[in-house]
């Protein structure tokens, strides 16, 4: 009896060591043959469709704007596309956003301090602390000045202005607004407005969408009359007319887990590790890709080509950099304006309000870790490698 059961495990786990096997074999053949450059791809998918949506990492990732700036700077994107709209920044800044960024200044010291006064009025938190936005709006006031050709920049998160809200209960009532419950529709709600309006470029409008991951879904809650933005998206310009295209991370479900979760059980990663981790971009549907289950079963069973059509592969996890914080955003004479903030969401929130001292260092001070903390870099690598090593054939 005990010889028929561990010939039934040892069994067990040949085929599961076969079939993930074929699974990694099934991926890297297909990087090889169907990858492209990842900004070519974007502009391969413009060519079919009029919108494409690029579905964000972690907001505080900076590596994934290296990227998008690599996109935008290419030529094609100011002459042919034109305009980029983003999850961040609340659409009432909209016309102050690109008074910045097509604003003629001195010198870059002149710039910076026009950058920071928008800074700190584009978002309803107290202040938006994930450096990469300083990252981004500089690179397009950059494109902007060298170029004829100039990109428009939409803001499409809520209507918010803080020298409307005096107390906590009025930012209360605003954090409880259907505008905020429904941030989904809300944000496609304002794109709306705003494509409706655009110029055409070449006799077409086209658009580019940077939004985080979850908004970026072709997806609705399971259960729940609540889409997804890209779900929205879809929906209201067409399945084909849409591209949702998701940037490589890790399954973002995870917190405070110790081991970094990863796609397919590292699978992905492995493939990306054969081919040397070089950036591609391409379709997944009717592919092995696209046929594994999506992480997330908040939207039911979902396949990943349910929720998306393209993948780009830009970095390996494990060299994916977080960075808070933007030194010299709360200068001395805008303490008080940001301590009043300070005040007034702490006792929205019902949290006890921190001093000067214990809240400017969590927005003014600049802060970078790896995307996979606590567990560290090296060893999430080795990890992947490991998969490699030991399934690759």
């Amino acid at each position: 009896m005990k010889k028929t059961i561990l010939l039934i495990i040892i069994a067990g786990c040949a085929i599961t060591s076969y079939a993930q096997n074929s699974e990694l074999n099934d991926y890297v053949n297909y990087i090889k043959g169907n990858n492209c450059n990842p900004v070519d791809y974007i502009f391969n998918l413009f060519e079919k469709s009029d919108i494409v949506v690029i579905g964000e990492r972690d907001h505080r990732d900076t590596t994934q704007y290296e990227l998008i700036l690599d996109l935008l700077r290419d030529p094609r994107f100011a002459k042919e596309i034109g305009y980029v709209y983003t999850e961040v920044g609340c659409v009432n800044r909209t016309k102050n956003a690109n008074k910045l960024l097509c604003g003629r200044y001195k010198s870059d010291k002149a710039f910076n301090e026009a950058l920071y006064t928008y800074l700190r009025n584009e978002d309803f938190n107290p202040l938006w602390d994930k450096y990469n936005r300083v990252q981004f709006l500089r690179g397009l006031y950059e494109i902007n000045r060298s170029s004829k050709h100039k990109i428009t920049l939409g803001l499409t998160d809520c209507n918010f202005s803080w020298k409307k809200i005096k107390t906590a209960e009025e930012y209360r009532n605003f954090d409880y607004s259907p505008a905020c419950a429904y941030r989904d529709s809300t944000m496609c709600f304002h794109f709306a407005k705003m494509y409706a309006k655009q110029k055409p470029k070449n006799g077409k409008r086209k658009a580019l969408i940077i939004t985080n991951h979850p908004h970026a879904l072709n997806a609705t809650f399971e259960g729940k009359d609540y889409h997804r933005q890209g779900k929205w998206l879809k929906e209201r310009y067409g399945n084909d007319n849409v591209k949702i295209v998701m940037l490589n991370w890790t399954e973002y479900t995870h917190s405070n887990d110790q081991q970094t979760p990863l796609v397919a059980d590292g699978l992905w990663d492995a493939a990306f590790e054969v081919v040397d981790c070089q950036p591609f971009g391409m379709d997944i549907k009717d592919t092995p890709f696209g046929r594994i289950p999506y992480f997330n079963d908040r939207y039911g069973k979902m396949k990943w080509e349910d929720v998306a059509d393209g993948i780009i592969y830009y970095k390996p996890c494990y060299e994916m950099v977080l960075t808070i914080g933007i030194p010299g955003i709360v200068s001395a004479d805008f303490e008080e304006e940001f301590m009043r903030r300070i005040k007034i969401y702490f006792e929205a929130m019902d949290r006890a309000v921190p001093t000067l001292e214990e809240a400017k260092p969590a927005y003014d001070r600049f802060v970078s870790f790896p995307d996979t903390y606590p567990q560290n870099p090296d060893s999430v690598k080795n990890f992947i490698r490991s998969l490699m090593v030991k399934y690759y054939r």
